[in-house]
């Protein structure tokens, strides 16, 4: 039985100024949030953008109505806690995950297992990306060039903007690291359906193994044109925010792949269906993040590593965050690996 809710909120600098198609970021706000039951407790984490429509605020403000809602209730079932919170407002997506999220936490530690063992997985690694934003060409080539001598042996990189300059700009990062690198880019949304035809036929010449979201959310149609136009596999992203979107998605063709993130999913409890529609259409899948701090990433990880269906993980952006409040997860040459402890094993300012 659920005995108590509390959250803190944290804001931490980027390493640097990250630019995509959609905006700039120089900062990152988190709210941790912790589920206690008895003498034991999860641990969540709530990230705001603009995708989900949410600020620090809207998560702290759904989340004062979260004990008048669960506290007492039984945590062992997800799906009813959902319909709880779901009662409380619609959307609000982050602020669901990071309640999500805490409670597989807590049923992991429970059950003395890590929460990948949990929820089925047989592999407690996995290889992860590192994301370089919009920039000069020079400074992009000069971050992947950095990127890969630290360890990492996928990029992605983020595009959008100018279409001959980020033909140029990927180009050069091929040039640069070579083939052993593998590329991944991503429009959110920066492309028209030409454009994109375009931006697709010169990345396939470059061994780009995935483009992303290159046209508008709500343009299903355009997608779907890219999709069949593109000798590279389309990844949806912003428009797929929900089981529906992806049910969607899956049954029309619209995409080739579909990237999961927590804080659109709600959490893992619908993350799980969006990954076995995508799995019953042949469809793999990503799992990504936002400008998240190891909590919901190692959240992340766990899901991603809970399904072989997950073929890339995208998370990456607390290797960006100045002074991260949370801590545990390790990486090592290219794959970023789970703690050993049960549950999602991170620390946090909330643990006393």
């Amino acid at each position: 039985m659920i005995d108590s809710v509390e959250f803190r909120t944290f804001v931490n600098k980027r390493t640097s100024t990250f630019t995509i198609a959609t905006g700039s970021s120089s900062s990152e706000e988190n709210v941790i949030v912790k589920v206690v039951s008895g003498d034991e407790f999860g641990v969540g984490n709530a990230n705001p953008t603009d995708v989900t429509k949410e600020t620090v605020k809207s998560i702290e403000d759904f989340l004062s109505w979260v004990p008048k809602k669960i506290v007492g209730t039984d945590e062992n079932e997800p799906e009813k806690l959902h319909q709880r919170l779901d009662s409380i407002a619609e959307g609000n997506t982050a602020a669901k995950a990071a309640v999500d999220i805490a409670i597989f936490d807590l049923l992991a530690k429970r059950c003395k297992q890590p929460l990948w063992k949990f929820l089925g997985g047989e592999r407690d690694k996995m290889l992860t990306d590192m994301t370089i934003g919009i920039a000069s060409k020079e400074v992009t080539v000069e971050r992947a060039i950095k990127h890969t001598r630290s360890g990492f042996r996928a990029l992605k990189i983020k595009v959008g903007l100018d279409l001959a300059e980020d033909i140029k700009r990927v180009a050069a990062v091929r040039d640069a690291v070579g083939e052993r690198v593998e590329l991944r880019v991503d429009a959110n949304q920066g492309y028209s359906v030409d454009q994109a035809i375009k931006f697709c036929e010169e990345m396939h010449a470059l061994g780009v193994v995935v483009v992303e979201q290159p046209v508008k959310a709500e343009d299903y149609k355009g997608l779907k044109k890219v999709t069949e136009a593109s000798d590279v596999p389309i990844m949806a992203d912003e428009c797929v925010k929900s089981v529906f979107d992806a049910r969607k998605v899956a049954r029309e063709g619209i995409a080739d792949m579909i990237n999961i993130k927590l804080m659109k999913s709600a959490g893992i409890c619908d993350a799980i269906m969006i990954n076995r529609f995508a799995e019953a259409a042949d469809m793999k899948t990503m799992v990504g993040c936002m400008g998240e701090i190891q909590v919901s990433i190692a959240a992340g990880l766990h899901f991603a590593l809970s399904s072989n269906n997950v073929a890339f993980a995208d998370l990456d952006s607390h290797f960006n965050i100045v002074d991260d409040p949370s801590s545990g997860l390790q990486f090592e040459d290219g794959y970023l690996i789970t703690p050993k402890r049960p549950g999602l094993g991170i620390k946090t300012p909330l643990d006393d």
